[in-house]
C-alpha cells in the first residue's frame, strides 16, 4: 500500500513538472456569521522553486468584490528564513496555515466561521469533460439552475490572455425565474488560457450563490477565483 501511494505521488509530481506549471488546491474557509462574506484560499508548490505558496481572499457576496484588506498573499512569507523548498509527498498547505494565522484580524472583523461552508449544489469531477453549459436541479428546493460560460482568448504563448463571463438562470419551484450575469466581459487577464466552473455553492442562508472558477495558464498552472450573486 505504501509503495502504491509513493508511486502515485511520484506520478503526480512528474506530471506537474511535465506541464511546466503548478496546480493550486482550492480551500473553502467558511462564511461570516451573517452569511454576507465568504473566505476562501488556495495553496500549492511553485513548480520552478519548489517553494510553498498560499493566498487568502475575503469576498463581499452582495457586491461580488473583495472586502477592504481582503486579499492576503504569501509572497512575503516565502522570503522568510523558515520557508524551505518542499519535497515529494508534501503539498504546501503549511503556507496556508501560516497565512490563516496572519489573517486573524480579518477573520475576527467579519466573524468568519470556518465550520460554515455553505451547501454545494454542483461539483466538477476530475476526469469529466469540461462543459461551458451546465444545467442541474437542486432536489432540496426543487430549484433548477442553468449556466453558460462565455470566454474569449487572444494572443499566443507569453502574450496569451483570456476573458470570461457567466450567464445563469435560476428557476424556482413556482416557475419564477431570474437571470444574472457575473464576470467581466472584455476584461482580459494576462497569462490565462481558459476558464472552467468547478463548484457552485449556496451561502448558509441560501440567499447568495458562489461560483468557483478555475483559471488555467498556458503552462498548465491553475489558480482560482469566485463570482457571487444574490438569488433570493
Amino acid at each position: 500500500m505504501i509503495r502504491r501511494f509513493t508511486l502515485a505521488l511520484l506520478f503526480i509530481f512528474v506530471a506537474m513538472l511535465a506541464a511546466g506549471g503548478d496546480i493550486a488546491m482550492f480551500e473553502n474557509l467558511g462564511f461570516s456569521r451573517d452569511a454576507r462574506v465568504f473566505l476562501f484560499g488556495q495553496y500549492g508548490i511553485d513548480a520552478e522553486s519548489s517553494m510553498p505558496y498560499a493566498d487568502v481572499y475575503a469576498v463581499d457576496l452582495s457586491s461580488n468584490s473583495f472586502v477592504p484588506g481582503g486579499v492576503l498573499l504569501s509572497d512575503e512569507l516565502l522570503g522568510t528564513d523558515d520557508a524551505v523548498p518542499l519535497s515529494l509527498g508534501q503539498d504546501g498547505r503549511g503556507a496556508m496555515f501560516r497565512l490563516i494565522g496572519e489573517a486573524g484580524e480579518l477573520i475576527q472583523r467579519y466573524d468568519v466561521n470556518h465550520l460554515s461552508n455553505g451547501r454545494p449544489i454542483y461539483i466538477f469531477v476530475d476526469g469529466d469533460e469540461p462543459k461551458e453549459r451546465i444545467a442541474f436541479r437542486d432536489f432540496n428546493t426543487d430549484t433548477r439552475y442553468s449556466f453558460v460560460l462565455y470566454q474569449e482568448q487572444r494572443g499566443a504563448e507569453d502574450s496569451l490572455e483570456a476573458s470570461f463571463h457567466i450567464e445563469f438562470t435560476v428557476t424556482y419551484e413556482d416557475d419564477r425565474s431570474k437571470t444574472v450575469t457575473v464576470g467581466r466581459p472584455g476584461y482580459f487577464r494576462p497569462k490565462v488560457a481558459q476558464y472552467r466552473i468547478t463548484q457552485v455553492l449556496l451561502s448558509p442562508d441560501e440567499d447568495f450563490i458562489v461560483i468557483v472558477v478555475e483559471k488555467q495558464s498556458a503552462d498548465g498552472s491553475i489558480r482560482y477565483m469566485v463570482e457571487t450573486a444574490r438569488i433570493n
